[in-house]
C-alpha cells in the first residue's frame, strides 16, 4: 500500500535578529556622529590656520614696507615703480611725529587726570608744645589732613613731588603788653633746602600798642604765596614767642597744595 508523499516547506532565508539590527544601527549612528565631529574640528583647524597665515602675511607686508623705507634712507637702489624715496620718507616721518604727539598728549592727559584725582595737599593745625621753641609744631591727626605724597617731621612739611605749590599759614596770638616785652610779634614762613641755608619766604608782623591791658587781646596774622619747590625742600613756621600762640580750633594752621 502506497504511503502518501508529504513535501516539506521551504527553509526561510537568513534574517538578522532584532539585537543584531539594533547593534548595527548604534554603530552606524556613532560613525555618522564621528564624521560630523571630525569635519567640524577640521574646519575649525583650517580656519585658525588661515587666520594665522593672514597674520603672517600682514607682518610680512609690514616688514617689506619698513625694508623699503630703510633702503630709501640708506640711498640703496629700489624698485623704480615705487614712489619717490624722498616723498615716502617725508610722509613716514610725518606719520611718526603725529603718532608721537598723540601718545604725548594722552600721557599728559592721564597725568593731569591722576593729579586731579589724587591732589597733593596738607592742612595741619597747631599743637601746643610743652617746650618753648621758635618752630611751631603741628598735629597730623584730628582736624589735620595730609596725603602720603608729603612728609612731616619736627614741625616741617617735606616736599616729595616737585612743582608749584600754594603755601599758607595763620598764627593767632595773645597781645598782652603788660608782660614787659613790647617787641613786635613776627610770623615767618621759611624754606630749608636739603643742602643749604634757611630762606625766608613770607613774613608777617604785628606791632605792640601803647595801651596796657591785663587781658589777652587776640590777634591773627595770615599769609600765603605760590612757590616752585623741589623734592626734599622743607617748609616751617617760625614766630618770635611761641608761648603767646593761641591754639584754639581754627586759629592757628599751616598747609600747602600742589597746583
Amino acid at each position: 500500500m502506497n504511503e502518501p508523499y508529504h513535501q516539506s516547506p521551504p527553509r526561510p532565508a537568513n534574517t538578522l535578529s532584532p539585537a543584531t539590527m539594533k547593534t548595527f544601527m548604534c554603530f552606524f549612528t556613532l560613525f555618522i556622529l564621528a564624521q560630523i565631529i571630525g569635519a567640524t574640528l577640521f574646519g575649525l583647524y583650517l580656519f585658525m590656520k588661515i587666520d594665522k597665515v593672514e597674520e603672517e602675511m600682514s607682518l610680512h607686508d609690514d616688514y617689506l614696507f619698513l625694508r623699503r623705507i630703510q633702503k630709501c634712507t640708506n640711498g640703496e637702489d629700489v624698485d623704480k615703480t615705487l614712489l619717490n624715496c624722498k616723498e615716502v620718507v617725508t610722509k613716514f616721518h610725518k606719520l611718526i611725529n603725529e603718532a608721537t604727539k598723540e601718545v604725548t598728549v594722552s600721557a599728559n592727559y592721564e597725568k593731569l587726570t591722576a593729579n586731579k584725582e589724587h591732589p597733593i595737599a596738607a592742612h595741619l593745625v597747631g599743637q601746643n608744645s610743652s617746650q618753648s621753641t621758635a618752630v611751631l609744631q603741628w598735629m597730623e591727626k584730628g582736624y589735620s589732613a595730609m596725603r602720603k605724597m608729603l612728609g612731616y617731621k619736627d614741625g616741617k612739611l617735606i616736599v616729595e613731588t616737585p612743582g608749584f605749590y600754594y603755601v599758607y599759614s595763620q598764627v593767632s596770638f595773645c597781645k598782652n603788653v603788660t608782660r614787659g616785652a613790647r617787641a613786635p610779634f613776627f610770623h615767618n614762613l621759611y624754606l630749608r633746602k636739603p643742602h643749604g641755608n634757611d630762606r625766608l619766604l613770607l613774613k608777617g608782623v604785628n606791632t605792640e600798642s601803647s595801651q596796657n591791658s591785663s587781658d589777652c587781646s587776640l590777634h591773627s596774622i595770615h599769609q600765603g604765596g605760590v612757590f616752585d619747590l623741589q623734592k626734599g625742600d622743607m617748609l616751617f613756621v617760625n614766630v618770635t614767642d611761641s608761648s603767646r600762640v593761641n591754639y584754639s580750633t581754627g586759629s592757628t594752621y599751616f598747609g600747602m597744595v600742589r597746583l
